[in-house]
């Protein structure tokens, strides 16, 4: 494949016929395809953002990838103490078979962590398993973060409550029953 671009890039023999290297822009999942060229031979020094491949024989390795639909996902940002929803989305880019995904900060995320390419895309492993990024699977559904401290809190209030209707419970039937038990006593 050789060309400036993949609409105008067309299948051709390198002159060389022993050359079976070939070079093509990158197509970075979610963020999409860097600008470049296709051609014979290893990357070249212009092109920083290339990758190579070695053709069989009879066949061009270095084919233009298909891409999937566009999608759009919510972006985020640090607003005074807390991640708040962007006005506008991020559109992102993906091959054909690459599924749809968001991210989001988490409930553990801070200042110091940084939105993962605009909210394309899932979260990095280590960052989704320490509670500083969630991710979902259909477009703009990184709307809402999950607070664990509000979902603490719940169960907190929760068992104050049961805590506090059980010892009124006990006062009731403690009000009803020693009045009842001193005029026994006093028959």
């Amino acid at each position: 494949m050789q060309g400036n671009d993949g609409t105008t890039a067309s299948e051709r023999d390198c002159g060389n016929a022993a050359e079976t290297l070939c070079f093509q822009p990158v197509f970075h999942e979610y963020s999409g395809q860097t600008p470049g060229e296709y051609g014979c031979g290893g990357c070249p020094d212009r092109a920083p953002a290339c990758e190579s491949c070695t053709s069989a024989a009879d066949k061009a390795c270095n084919t233009v990838k298909v891409a999937g639909e566009d999608f759009k996902c919510k972006n985020w940002e640090w607003k005074v103490d807390k991640f708040v929803v962007k006005e506008t989305s991020t559109t992102c880019k993906r091959l054909r078979d690459t599924p749809t995904k968001c991210n989001m900060p988490g409930a553990k995320a801070d200042d110091m962590y940084g939105i993962l390419q605009g909210g394309c895309g899932p979260c990095d492993a280590t960052a989704k398993t320490d509670g500083k990024c969630e991710d979902c699977d259909t477009a703009e559904c990184n709307t809402e973060i999950s607070s664990e401290d509000s979902k603490d809190s719940d169960k907190d209030s929760d068992k104050d409550s049961d805590k506090d209707s059980g010892n009124s419970s006990a006062a009731q039937l403690s009000a009803l029953f020693l009045p009842l038990m001193a005029n026994l006593y006093f028959l």
